[in-house]
């Protein structure tokens, strides 16, 4: 017989539960079903009553809001206005009530009592407008009389003339703004009481005043008639008023009654539906109850089967994260249904955890062979984060850096290490990055960015090698002074000739010849002297600091050395530009530099032939061009001649020192070297330095620069270029520090085509000009590729430039960038 499994069991019992669920929603179905035909019917029977009385309700008190407002107006046509709404609420009463209610008297008698106070309202109105034009006219007159009367220079008669003026216009204010007829019937006596005085005893000063009150209060016209005339129509529209009301208050006793009638309905079937919605829920009750011992029987039978299964399970993977390898299940139990899934599961998890382990124990040998392969490394190895972020290192490193390995725990970054240590930085050839300190340790720093962020660092010290590449550098000094001294021999043999055959000479001569004989002996020995000097200074040249020079100056000066370092038969002419070139070098590297050019021409020329030594200017540049006649070099030859220690000498005489020498001061002075050779055509050897004080050369303003360098030498002559025309110059050695910079708006961004050994320079780049529309892009490089992806997606935007950078060609490249008018966001340019 084949066993249900778990999920059958669990669906059958569910199934079931299912069923009863379903007949308790039939029920509650059927139930709501007869409640809701039960709200539709109250619905129609009294929601559509409610809302009647509702809204006659509603009529009713507008009606009672808006008849008193009346009274309140002066304005004819507003008040003709709100009386045709008042009716109108009326006529909506009347459409809202049954043909035969008995309210439809009472509702006509609420239309003519509407009539009436709009007729009444409106005649008071008109009398109101005229009781107060006459109530101003008589406020002046009464100002007037009381200025009158207080004036100091008037006699006592006109003062009580004007006295009882003012006495009677008084009355008459008084009258025109009484609010009864009791009241105003007062000030009628007072006045009236004046008016027998005025005429007992006519006044003299005043009398046309007298008249004109006379006239204003008195006859059909008068004040007291009209004040009259409107607290009648007051009354009237009082008394219509209340009719008003009393209709108002029928109507709305009327709602209330429909609204009480409406409420005994939904009453009484409220009673109903209470009644089939408890036996609905004892029903319901009656299902759960069922429902419920169905799904407590089919938990039991589940769990019986379930739990004790799942515990043994939760056993030994609880034993097994303890670390006991050895718990195991039993086999076989429950085969085919889900516990016995789980059973084979624990199994693969048990040999998983195995494997596990073997490979942590392999993971554990492979850590203590990096540990030992760190420890055993010489230089000094630096793990850092994007951040810079030491994230491991070697004991080495500390000891490199001559740093505490205190100093290197708690994740510094390692530039900061560095900058405390006191190291700074100087020129390397080729972009490594050198570190020194100032008592004299030197080592380099090599960057390799790992792929997922980060780098490993590599700091070797050079100390040792930096001690040797000197004594090479004056080993090949001494060895130039040598072949300048031995080419020099047979000068001084000569000169000594000279004056020795004189001496001779002088023993026999006559006295006129032997002035002359005197004069050639001391040109021979001034000759001798200015040799001499000239090779003791060149021998005593110590390596100096960069200073400004005039280079024709110094190339010329050193013909004679020159002249005398080569042999018979070789040629030497130096062409010098008119006009100073100043230079920022060291004139001893390179008088050493230029002597060693043309001592390996010399030896190149076989037999007899011609150096041509020149120096000229183009643009910011200052060049010197050496040109043979000799042998020249093979291509193979041409591409390693810059290499150190390679000679083509075949006698073995050569140190292969010279070009890489002079490859390596050349550079660091922020200029370049290029080599022309093929055989039998002669070599020519071009130098090329930044003239100095023309590296300015007006470029316009460029607003924010970036500039990202890894190179500290070509950082520092981009920055000398770039820093006079820029507001802001930022400056970037790696990628993710040029990101950083990016985030704020950038004009223009100088990048090296590759950074730490990577092609970034297009990257940042693109990064740039599609964030900041405004900016510009120059992607450097000695090493340009025939194909600029970028180009196409920002044309007029981006541009390339060729290492080494020149003010010239900076200027050249940057002005169709900054000057490009179909551009719509142009370069920012900073305020004056």
């Amino acid at each position: 017989m084949t066993r249900l499994t778990v999920r059958t069991r669990l669906l059958l019992a569910l199934a079931l539960l299912a069923v009863a669920v379903l007949t308790v929603g039939a029920m509650a179905w059927s139930a709501l079903s007869r409640g809701s035909e039960r709200l539709d019917r109250l619905h129609g029977e009294t929601l559509e009553s409610v809302d009647r009385a509702l809204t006659l309700s509603r009529h009713a008190a507008d009606l009672a809001t808006l008849a008193p407002y009346l009274l309140t107006l002066d304005s004819p046509f507003r008040i003709a206005q709100e009386g045709q709404a008042a009716s109108a609420l009326v006529d909506a009463i009347a459409q809202d009530l049954p043909a035969a209610s008995p309210l439809h008297a009472q509702l006509a008698d609420m239309r003519r009592a509407v009539a009436e106070l709009v007729r009444e309202t409106s005649l008071r109105a008109g009398l109101r407008d005229r009781v107060l034009r006459t109530n101003a006219e008589i406020a002046a007159a009464e100002r007037r009389f009381a200025a009158l009367s207080a004036q100091p220079a008037a006699s006592l008669a006109e003062r009580q003339d004007w006295l009882l003026l003012q006495r009677m216009a008084a009355a008459l204010l008084g009258a025109g703004r009484a609010e009864n007829l009791i009241g105003m019937g007062e000030f009628q006596r007072d006045y009236t009481r004046l008016s027998r005085r005025l005429a007992d005893a006519p006044v003299v000063f005043g009398a046309e005043d007298a008249a004109r009150l006379s006239v204003m209060a008195e006859g059909v016209e008068g004040l007291f008639e009209a004040r009259r005339l409107e607290l009648a129509r007051r009354i009237g529209a009082e008394a219509a008023l209340v009719r008003i009301r009393q209709g108002a208050a029928a109507v709305t006793a009327h709602a209330a009654a429909q609204t009480a009638e409406a409420q005994a309905t939904i009453a009484e079937e409220r009673s109903r539906t209470t009644t089939a919605i408890a036996l609905a829920k004892s029903t319901i009750l009656a299902v759960g109850f069922a429902s419920a011992a169905l799904a407590l029987v089919a938990a039991l039978y589940v769990s019986g089967h379930v739990t004790s299964n799942l515990r043994a399970i939760s056993e030994a993977m609880m034993r097994l994260a303890s670390g006991d390898r050895q718990s195991r299940l039993p086999r076989g139990t429950d085969r085919g249904d889900e516990i016995g899934k789980l059973f084979h599961a624990f199994r693969s998890f048990r040999a998983n955890v195995l494997r596990l382990d073997r490979s942590n124990r392999q993971m554990a040998r492979r850590t203590a062979l990096y540990e030992n392969m760190m420890a055993s490394i010489s230089d000094g190895v630096a793990i850092l984060s994007d951040q810079g972020q030491i994230v491991a290192s070697n004991d080495r490193l500390a000891q490199i850096l001559r740093v505490g390995p205190e100093q290197l725990r708690g994740r510094p970054r390692l530039d900061d290490v560095i900058l405390a240590a006191g190291w700074v930085a100087d020129d390397q050839p080729g972009g490594i990055l050198g570190l020194s300190l100032p008592d004299g340790p030197h080592v380099e720093r090599r960057n390799s960015r790992l792929p997922g962020g980060g780098a490993v660092i590599l700091i070797t010290d050079t100390t040792e090698r930096r001690q040797i590449e000197e004594r090479l550098r004056q080993i090949q000094r001494i060895e130039a002074l040598g072949k300048v001294s031995g080419e020099v021999a047979h000068d001084f043999g000569n000169i000594l000739s000279t004056v020795s055959g004189s001496l001779h000479l002088m023993e026999n001569a006559p006295p006129d010849r032997q002035a002359a004989l005197r004069q050639t002996i001391a040109s021979a020995v001034d000759l001798g002297v200015s040799l001499t000097e000239r090779l003791l200074s060149f021998a005593r040249r110590q390596q100096l600091e960069p200073e400004v020079l005039d280079l024709p100056l110094l190339v010329e000066g050193m013909a004679d050395l020159v002249r005398f370092a080569l042999r018979d038969g070789v040629e030497l002419t130096i062409a010098a530009a008119a006009g100073p070139l100043p230079v920022r070098v060291d004139p001893g590297q390179l008088e050493s530099a230029i002597l060693n050019l043309c001592l390996n021409a010399g030896q190149a020329i076989e037999g007899n032939g011609r150096i041509d030594v020149t120096v000229t200017r183009e643009g910011d540049q200052a060049v010197i061009e050496v040109a043979d006649t000799g042998t020249g070099m093979t291509p193979e030859v041409l591409a390693h001649a810059m290499e150190p220690f390679f000679t083509a000498r075949a006698d073995g005489t050569g140190t292969g020192l010279g070009l890489a020498m002079v490859y390596g001061f050349i550079r660091q002075s922020g200029g370049d070297i290029q080599i022309t050779s093929a055989p039998g055509a002669g070599t020519t050897i071009r130098l090329t330095l930044p003239l100095h004080g023309h590296a300015s050369i007006a470029l316009g303003p460029l607003g924010r620069v970036v500039l990202v360098e890894d190179s500290d030498s070509d950082r520092a002559l981009a920055e000398r270029l770039l820093a006079p025309s820029a507001a802001v110059l930022d400056l970037a050695c790696t990628a993710p520090a040029a990101l950083a910079r990016l985030e704020r708006p950038v004009d223009l961004i100088v990048t090296d085509l590759t950074l730490e050994g990577r092609v970034e320079g297009w990257r940042l780049a693109e990064t740039a000009l599609a964030r900041w529309p405004q900016a510009r892009a120059l992607v450097v490089s000695g090493h340009l590729p025939d194909v600029d992806p970028v180009s196409p997606r920002f044309p007029g935007r981006i541009a390339t430039l060729a290492k080494p950078l020149t003010a010239a060609g900076l200027a050249a490249t940057l002005h169709p960038l900054i000057q490009d008018p179909t551009e719509d966001a142009p370069i920012s340019r900073p305020k004056t």
